[in-house]
């Protein structure tokens, strides 16, 4: 899978980008600037990314991970 990685200091740019996408993604915020991931992204969703002004955009294969690994207690943190 390929995860797109956006980042940048307009929130409603980027969030206009991720609803307009059929991708699933999480929207991040540090300070100051915020990092969007789309999971799945296709070249189009890329292309629409790199169009955004004050961006940067990086592309990755996804290798391995683990989305949720639960202890089997409930927690704050528990989805």
């Amino acid at each position: 899978m390929r995860v797109l990685f956006v980042e940048g200091k307009d929130l409603e740019a980027l969030k206009a980008l991720a609803e307009g996408l059929p991708h699933p993604y999480w929207l991040l915020e540090g300070e100051g600037v915020y990092l969007l991931q789309v999971f799945g992204a296709t070249e189009e969703a890329k292309a629409k990314a790199e169009g955004l002004p004050g961006v940067r955009v990086w592309a990755f294969a996804l290798r391995d991970g683990v989305v949720y690994r639960g202890c089997g207690k409930r927690s704050g943190t528990s989805p």
